[in-house]
């Protein structure tokens, strides 16, 4: 019995967790977009979301970072001149943190 619970330790240190979520660029571009703040947090609304993002919207982190008020002030300067946007998203949350941004024509 000992041995089994040693055994059954070891595999679960040993093999690999594949539970962490993959980021991705969706395939569908945003071209119906708006962008809002919320009690300090950006987000990016569109329904061409995919289906796992809750309210059809991705949120910029606003912690303060130099990436985040870049990322910020990218899509704030897509939207000022009309911009489509591509994205990147994790794909297991439903709340769906945008990690990076690309205009598109």
């Amino acid at each position: 019995m000992r041995n089994i619970s040693f055994l059954a330790v070891l595999l679960l240190l040993t093999l690999p967790l594949t539970t962490e979520a993959k980021r991705y660029w969706p395939s569908q571009t945003l071209t119906s977009w708006s962008l809002f703040l919320n009690n300090g947090v950006a987000y990016i609304s569109s329904p061409q979301f995919p289906d796992h993002c809750s309210y059809s919207r991705g949120q910029i982190n606003m912690s303060g970072t130099e990436f985040d008020k870049a990322q910020y002030a990218y899509a704030l300067s897509a939207k000022a001149k009309g911009k489509n946007l591509r994205y990147v998203i994790d794909d297991t949350h439903t709340t769906c943190i945008i990690t990076g941004l690309q205009e598109v024509n």
